[in-house]
This record gives C-alpha cells, sequence and structure tokens, in this order.
C-alpha cells in the first residue's frame, strides 16, 4: 500500500511538472544583408587646358596650371619659354556613383604621377606634354569627410600619393572637378598642330 501511494504521489506531481515544461515554443527568424558595392565615376567634363602655343627657347620647359576652379595660370617664365593660351580651358568634372541613397564613405585615389599627352598623327620626335600635380576644389556634390575634411588636406593627400575622402549626399553621389599642371616635355622638341591627349585613372572605393 505505501509503495501504491508513493506511485500515486509521484504521477500526480508528473501531471504538473510536465505541462509546464512545454510551455514554449520555437519560431524560426531570417537575418539579411544587401551587398551595394558597385561604385561607378562618370566623367561628366573631360580635363581640357584648351589651345596652347608653344614657344621653345631650346633651355626652359614651359608650363601652366589650370586649377580645379578653371583658372589657367602661366608658370613664371625663366628664359623666353611659354605657353600662351588662346582658347577656352576646361577643368574636368567626375561624379562617383556608390548606388546607395544615403550618406556613406567613399575616398577617391588620383594619379602619383604624371601622364603624357601625345599627338597621335605627329611624326616620330615630336613635342610631347607631361600633366600631373591634380588638384580638386570643393565638391558640388557630397562633402569631404574623414581624414581630408578641407580642400588643402585633400590636395595634400593626393600630392602625397593618397586618396582623398568625401561622404556622399543623400543620393550617394560625390561630384568633384579636377584641375593639373602641365609642362612642356622637352625644351627643345617641335610641336605640330593637332590635339595631344594621354589617359589617367580615378579610382573609387567605400573605407
Amino acid at each position: 500500500m505505501k509503495r501504491l501511494i508513493k506511485f500515486g504521489l509521484a504521477l500526480a506531481a508528473l501531471a504538473f511538472v510536465v505541462p509546464a515544461a512545454q510551455a514554449q515554443t520555437t519560431e524560426t527568424f531570417t537575418a539579411t544583408a544587401t551587398v551595394a558595392s558597385s561604385l561607378t565615376i562618370t566623367q561628366n567634363t573631360a580635363l581640357s587646358f584648351g589651345n596652347l602655343v608653344v614657344i621653345q627657347d631650346g633651355t626652359n620647359a614651359a608650363a601652366a596650371t589650370l586649377s580645379a576652379a578653371g583658372v589657367f595660370t602661366r608658370a613664371a617664365q625663366v628664359g623666353t619659354e611659354n605657353l600662351i593660351q588662346t582658347g577656352t580651358p576646361t577643368p574636368g568634372n567626375f561624379t562617383v556613383n556608390t548606388g546607395v541613397a544615403s550618406f556613406v564613405n567613399v575616398q577617391v585615389t588620383f594619379p602619383s604621377a604624371a601622364i603624357t599627352l601625345t599627338n597621335g598623327a605627329a611624326p616620330p620626335g615630336n613635342g610631347t606634354f607631361s600633366v600631373g600635380t591634380f588638384t580638386v576644389a570643393a565638391p558640388t556634390a557630397g562633402t569631404l569627410g574623414g581624414t581630408t575634411t578641407t580642400v588643402g588636406a585633400c590636395n595634400t593627400a593626393i600630392a602625397a600619393g593618397n586618396p582623398c575622402q568625401y561622404t556622399t549626399s543623400n543620393g550617394g553621389l560625390v561630384t568633384f572637378p579636377l584641375g593639373a599642371t602641365i609642362t612642356v616635355g622637352s625644351a627643345t622638341a617641335t610641336f605640330i598642330d593637332g590635339t595631344y591627349s594621354g589617359n589617367f585613372d580615378l579610382t573609387a572605393a567605400f573605407y
């Protein structure tokens, strides 16, 4: 009889414990992440130094700077060398599109070495130009950011081979103007009329 009572008490206790243990539920939920890393760079306006008359003195290489604001300034003459502007120079203008409609951080790396402009229709030995010392002005879309919050800091970084950092606009864009310095490649070369051109790279990345 004692065993029956004990067993009955055990069953009664189990009857109360089991429902409490079953009062739970497990649901499955989903975590998501969307990859949006397709950056594009669009050239809105090509970097152009306009129409130039090259005057050689056989010793000194003429040079001039086109600022990102569009100001063409001839370098101080050492001899009689000269670059005379007879047209309308235009700074370059570029847009980085992150594809993300929000304020995000993006950086742009500019050429650290000078590029060469050549005339493809010219004979061998014809003159060339060297273009380097790229500079930017304040962006018209987005803002400067990161370690380059001022135009001066940005251009210092470019000169050192480092990227200029930006925060995009609400539409995920950064638009900036670009200037550079042009220098005659050889003080003794002859320049025939025509268009002199060369390619340079811009690299955009998230940071």
